[in-house]
């Protein structure tokens, strides 16, 4: 059986293409985000896929937490769980709120039925970062413990969205109303220092300007007193001329003989 053998060009002519191809789909692959497990957000502020709560205690949660965020924008999510793999319990919450909150101020209740250390209270968004760490730790923690001491998991998850709520909106109200009290303030300082400079400016030219005409009116003064003071000559050594005590100046002549009559 003959077998056709290819060039080098031809074998070129044949890769060239899914090269190509490749190289225009790697940019698109590793710009492409990466998908979210869960889809969508659903409608509610309750994700609970396992279906652990029932409809009275997933309206009792939500229906608060929509409230909230439509009249103060604060976003709360309660994810129920049934396993989280073997993930941190804040990695997971922090998945789900950057997938599905878009509030700068939110949180999310992570809860995993059966564990003793569930529910998660995990703030997140910009106004965290105003904050110190550790004051977030001990928020969070005093909010868990107190989710903690209900006796049934629906009563916890409820009292651990409630928890997460007061302290966002703790923190949006004291936070928030300081930092723009600290924006004031060092407004106004700066417009104190920046009147202040201009007010120096304004002293400094109005001194060079009557500095000018002071020094040239007592230049004035000082040589116009001193023009209407005495004459003083200087002495001038003299000696008699032709050795008389009158005598002549450079043309007087000397008669020799007899004097006329």
């Amino acid at each position: 059986m003959a077998h056709d053998v290819l060039t080098g060009d031809e074998m070129i002519a044949r890769i060239f293409p899914f090269l190509l191809a490749i190289i225009l789909a790697c940019p698109a692959l590793a710009q492409a985000p990466e998908p979210f497990e869960y889809g969508p957000r659903p409608p509610l502020s309750v994700f609970d896929p396992s279906a652990f709560l029932n409809p009275e205690v997933v309206k009792e949660i939500s229906d608060p937490l929509a409230t909230i965020l439509k009249n103060e924008g604060i976003d709360i999510l309660v994810i129920v769980l049934a396993d989280l793999e073997g993930a941190p319990p804040e990695h997971v919450a922090r998945r789900f709120a950057k997938a599905w909150c878009g509030s700068p101020i939110h949180c999310v209740v992570l809860h995993v039925p059966g564990r003793s250390d569930s529910p998660w209270i995990v703030p997140a968004g910009k106004l965290i970062e105003l904050l110190e760490p550790e004051q977030v730790r001990r928020a969070v923690e005093d909010g868990q413990r107190r989710a903690a001491l209900e006796t049934k998991e629906p009563a916890k998850v409820r009292a651990a969205s409630t928890e997460a709520a007061d302290m966002l909106r703790y923190w949006t109200n004291n936070v928030i109303n300081r930092n723009e009290i600290m924006q004031t303030e060092r407004t106004k300082m700066r417009v104190q220092l920046e009147t202040k400079a201009r007010l120096w400016r304004l002293v400094a030219l109005l001194t060079a300007a009557s500095l000018i005409p002071l020094v040239a009116g007592i230049t004035l003064i000082y040589f116009w007193i001193r023009n209407r003071g005495p004459r003083y000559f200087p002495n001038r050594a003299w000696q008699l001329r032709l050795g008389a005590p009158h005598g002549g100046g450079n043309h007087a002549v000397a008669v020799i003989g007899t004097p006329p009559p």
